[in-house]
């Protein structure tokens, strides 16, 4: 199969790996739960979660997951594409952080 001409003439356009990306419950915190006067029981009672579940979420302990993604659409308005994306630009960030300092010590 040819490839279109478009496609070898064009840039490569990627963000730096080095600009930070926060984790899903950071962006959680900063965009829902700063913005409410609700408290994380109510929250949590909302979303179908224990407490203890969303505060390691907030505090960026917990990795987010589709079950958590579809329930923080429903009561958020933000997609649960969106929220996994979040998940995934944080791994890519950290993991690039991880693979430098592997580098740096094998050397």
């Amino acid at each position: 199969m040819n490839m279109p001409k478009f496609v070898n003439e064009s840039k490569a356009a990627k963000r730096e790996e080095e600009l930070f990306r926060p984790h899903p419950g950071e962006v959680f915190s900063r965009r829902i739960l700063s913005k409410t006067d609700m408290k994380q029981p109510e929250i949590a009672s909302i979303l179908g979660v224990s407490v203890k579940h969303l505060s390691r979420f907030a505090n960026g302990h917990v990795d987010i997951t589709i079950n958590l993604a579809r329930k923080l659409e429903a009561c958020t308005n933000i997609s649960a594409n969106a929220w996994l994306h979040y998940q995934a630009q944080y791994d890519l960030y950290t993991t690039a952080k991880l693979e430098k300092s592997d580098k740096l010590l094998s050397a």
